[in-house]
C-alpha cells in the first residue's frame, strides 16, 4: 500500500495470530455429565472430568478451549500517520486510536488483506510442519535414526495392510458360502 492513505480513510489490516476457541467437550458433548454402564447394565451418571478446568473440586463446564491459528482482517479508520526516512527507505506507520499498523499489514480492500493473512497462515503452517519436532518420530534422536524409524513404520504398516487384506478376502469368501 502506498502513501495515498490519508487521515480519516478506512483501511483493512491483515491479521494472523493465535486465538482461543471454545468447543463442546468431545467426551460429554456439552452435557456436563457422562453415563457409565455397569456390568449389570445399570447406567450411572457422573460429572465429566474431561471438561473440568480448575481441577477436581470444580464442576464440569461442557466445553474445552483450544488455541488455533487464525487468519482474518480488521477494518480501521486512520487517525494519524507517522512517516520517517531511514537508510532502507521510508517507513510509514498508520495509527487508529492507540493501535499502530505498518505498511506491509495495510490494504485498501478486505479481499487483499484476507489474501495476505491466508498467505501468512500457509507459510506459518508449512514452517511448523517441517520443524524437527514434527518431522522426527523421536526429536531427541538424529535424522538418520529417524529415517530408519519411519522406514520401519512404513514396512510394518504395509505388512498390516497385506495381512488385513488377506483376512478380509477370506471373511468375504466364507460369508458368501454361509449365506
Amino acid at each position: 500500500m502506498s502513501n495515498k492513505i490519508k487521515i480519516g480513510d478506512t483501511i483493512y489490516v491483515s491479521k494472523f495470530g493465535s486465538r482461543q476457541f471454545r468447543i463442546d467437550c468431545p467426551v460429554c458433548f456439552g452435557k456436563k455429565v457422562i453415563g457409565l454402564i455397569l456390568g449389570n447394565d445399570n447406567v450411572v451418571e457422573m460429572s465429566c472430568d474431561y471438561c473440568r478446568h480448575e481441577g477436581l473440586g470444580s464442576p464440569a463446564t461442557g466445553y474445552i478451549t483450544e488455541w488455533r491459528r487464525d487468519a482474518g482482517t480488521e477494518k480501521v479508520c486512520i487517525s494519524e500517520i507517522r512517516s520517517r526516512q531511514t537508510a532502507v527507505g521510508e517507513e510509514v506507520e498508520y495509527l487508529a486510536g492507540s493501535r499502530i499498523y505498518y505498511m506491509e499489514d495495510v490494504f485498501s480492500t478486505e479481499a487483499a488483506a484476507l489474501a495476505e493473512s491466508e498467505h501468512r497462515a500457509t507459510k506459518y503452517n508449512l514452517e511448523q510442519e517441517t520443524k524437527a519436532e514434527f518431522v522426527k518420530g523421536k526429536p531427541d534422536k538424529n535424522y538418520s535414526w529417524n529415517a530408519g524409524y519411519h522406514m520401519r513404520a512404513i514396512k510394518n504398516a504395509n505388512q498390516k495392510i497385506e495381512y488385513h487384506s488377506k483376512m478380509a478376502k477370506i471373511c468375504k469368501a466364507r460369508a458368501k458360502g454361509k449365506e
